[in-house]
């Protein structure tokens, strides 16, 4: 049976029919966020950490674990997903379909809290897909130290709401009691340094997609919990993630390819996570010894004046070689490509999410009628598999917040 916690009367269903139970049996209650807790491997920790969620106003379900997480479990409802891979660490892998939906569920506005040991098994093949979302990059290095300490980093008013720059926890061990990465992904934040073994990431968060990721290089245990900064800790990443759901995203209305060739697909297949691509392929362009793909693709927003706007893709190559992506946004003010809303970074045939953010002010990459515009550039800066290679598109769009 799935129990909620944080509320004023008893909620009991199957986690694979949540959204009824929120209309139909809680409708007239009040509380925070809904949280999805997968299942740690012991059943008192669960309801440690649901207490905890309770105690900052949240309602919460501990679900299936991590390794049966497999695409059918729904998260209608839910503002976010906390992953726990703990005392059932190393029983099974998460399905690819539920790696898959996570994936789609971040990137459509739902927030994700990870701890360890998710980032630690990505280095052993667990979560090929799904550890793009994580901020922290993988290591395979950890602590046997059971104290952990923390120095503040890049600060934010929710993170460090109540807690000192540095301070110590007493940590759980798990076989280990913390992972040591010493990078995260462009465009990541590191709150903490995990500083009792060296200078190592012991917090990180993004924005992901029109969503929000905080990872714990830590075990959350009981111990972690019952610290009052290390529960302070665990309840402020939370609320943060809450923060950074429910981005506006607008959809692609239109394409235009200035250089290549359109071998197959429409703008209907770039709206949606579904491996259904646009793809492009090199053309021959007389006297240009690259040709480069060029696309660009339009769409329509309701918020003219956004205080921030992002354009996003998920695409791949469809073969082999050393490539490179370019996006830019369109500058309506100066009826031209930005030269300073640019992003550039290497791809090969594995789909990977990049993104160009808009410099202030926002509201000069929209019209006055809503139009925006971005655009993408691919070219070949080394060897090739195949001499007419191709670009995938699977998702393009923009996310807005008003």
């Amino acid at each position: 049976m799935t129990f909620y916690y944080g509320l004023s009367m008893n909620c009991i269903t199957s986690p694979r029919n949540l959204a009824a139970v929120f209309v139909l049996a809680c409708s007239a209650l009040a509380f925070g966020g809904h949280i999805y807790v997968t299942a740690s491997g012991n059943p008192a920790l669960d309801s440690t950490v649901q207490a905890t969620l309770a105690a900052a106003g949240h309602m919460s379900v501990t679900g299936v674990p991590f390794y049966q997480f497999d695409g059918t479990v729904s998260l209608s409802g839910f503002n976010a997903v906390y992953l726990q891979q703990n005392y059932n660490q190393n029983v099974a892998q998460m399905p690819l379909a539920g790696q898959q939906q996570l994936l789609a569920y971040v990137n459509a506005g739902g927030g994700l809290m990870v701890s360890e040991w998710a980032l630690y098994y990505t280095t052993f093949g667990h979560c090929q897909t799904l550890k793009q979302v994580f901020p922290s990059v993988e290591t395979s290095n950890y602590s046997s130290l059971p104290l952990i300490s923390f120095q503040k980093v890049d600060a934010d008013l929710t993170i460090n709401s109540g807690l000192p720059d540095t301070f110590q926890i007493s940590g759980d061990s798990v076989g280990g009691y913390e992972a040591l990465p010493t990078l995260v992904r462009p465009g990541a934040k590191v709150f903490y340094l995990s500083t009792t073994s060296g200078n190592f990431v012991g917090h990180s968060g993004w924005d992901f997609g029109i969503g929000r990721v905080a990872q714990f290089s830590q075990v959350i245990g009981f111990n972690f919990l019952a610290d009052a900064e290390g529960s302070r800790l665990f309840r402020n990443t939370l609320q943060w993630v809450l923060n950074g759901t429910g981005n506006a995203q607008v959809n692609a209305t239109d394409v235009t390819v200035r250089l290549g060739r359109v071998n197959a697909g429409s703008v209907a297949d770039i709206n949606a996570l579904d491996g259904q691509v646009f793809q492009v392929c090199k053309f021959i362009v007389p006297n240009q010894q690259v040709a480069p793909v060029t696309v660009e693709v339009g769409g329509t927003s309701s918020v003219i004046v956004p205080s921030q706007l992002k354009f996003r893709t998920y695409g791949r190559m469809s073969t082999t070689g050393l490539f490179s992506l370019t996006l830019d946004l369109y500058d309506w003010t100066i009826g031209a490509f930005s030269t300073t809303a640019v992003m550039t970074k290497n791809v090969n045939n594995t789909f990977r999410f990049a993104e160009v953010v808009a410099d202030a002010p926002a509201s000069r990459f929209v019209s006055g009628s809503g139009r925006v515009v971005g655009r993408y550039r691919v070219h070949q800066t080394g060897p090739a598999g195949a001499a007419l290679w191709c670009y995938e598109l699977d998702q393009a769009n923009w996310l807005i917040r008003p």
